[in-house]
């Protein structure tokens, strides 16, 4: 069972669900949260009244309500920041460092980097506002969840928020995951870059490879070989993917090495 969360708080979240209830024909099984939930096909729709960064645990409740394990959660949310930046983002969960939204200090949760890379490409398919990017952001923030995970946004501002056509774009490639069962994408994680990882979005878009958690040159300091050890593991990933700029050869090289002890080897674009 795939399970769609909505924070009624969140303005785009709200708006990802009413899209979502306009498309198919859902059938509503009960309250979860003192909120209707809703079911077609294997998806469910689950709303519930904090943001979702404070979710701690969700996926627990999510199973004793449905009655198995999901087999992902996709968190609807609005993405906020100070440039105001007009755009439609995917991203794992966890934090490399302090846990100041959610989440715990130092601690990734599980990612899904397929079905993650799948919803970046069905919503660059589906936009159709020419002045909204789409692009991964790198993990950030809470909640701390063991099922895999991922976060689908709308930015930067409410005027953004509430945009209808936005709101469509995210809802249809939701729904449309159902329809990836296989992939023969290269699982990696990637280091480098910022916060929007322009350069793995690319990658993503263009070649055959699923990146699962992204960490940012500003986080690099923080990959010891524990929490290198995380990224990998919580993806599930055989490849790393450095994005250079930004990095020092000598960072590389440690991490490099860290991770090769470790069965994960270095991938160029050339090899995608």
């Amino acid at each position: 069972m795939r399970s769609i969360i909505i924070s009624t708080e969140d303005i785009a979240s709200r708006n990802i669900r009413d899209r979502l209830l306009e498309a198919e024909d859902w059938e509503e099984i009960g309250e979860f949260r003192s909120f209707p939930a809703y079911r077609w096909k294997d998806y469910v729709i689950l709303q519930h009244e904090k943001p979702h960064i404070y979710a701690e645990g969700i996926d627990v409740e999510v199973e004793s309500f449905i009655g198995e394990r999901p087999e992902f959660l996709v968190f609807a949310s609005k993405h906020k920041s100070e440039s105001g930046k007009r755009a439609l983002t995917v991203h794992a969960v966890g934090n490399y460092g302090k846990a100041e939204y959610g989440g715990k200090e130092g601690t990734l949760s599980a990612s899904c980097p397929i079905l993650m890379t799948e919803a970046l490409r069905l919503v660059n398919k589906h936009n159709r506002l020419g002045d909204f990017s789409v692009s991964y952001e790198v993990t950030h923030h809470g909640p701390y969840l063991e099922t895999p995970s991922f976060f689908i946004e709308i930015g930067s501002t409410e005027e953004e928020w509430r945009n209808i056509t936005a709101g469509e774009a995210i809802a249809k490639a939701i729904l449309e995951l159902g329809e990836i069962r296989e992939s023969k994408d290269k699982i990696a994680i990637g280091i480098g870059g910022g916060h929007y990882a322009p350069r793995f979005s690319e990658l993503a878009l263009e070649k055959a490879i699923s990146f699962g958690h992204m960490a940012p040159r500003y986080a690099v300091e923080n990959l010891d070989r524990r929490m290198l050890g995380q990224m990998v593991e919580k993806s599930g990933a055989e490849y790393v993917y450095f994005y250079k700029v930004g990095l020092k050869r000598s960072q590389i090289t440690e991490m490099r090495k860290i991770l090769e002890d470790m069965g994960v080897r270095r991938i160029k674009s050339d090899e995608m």
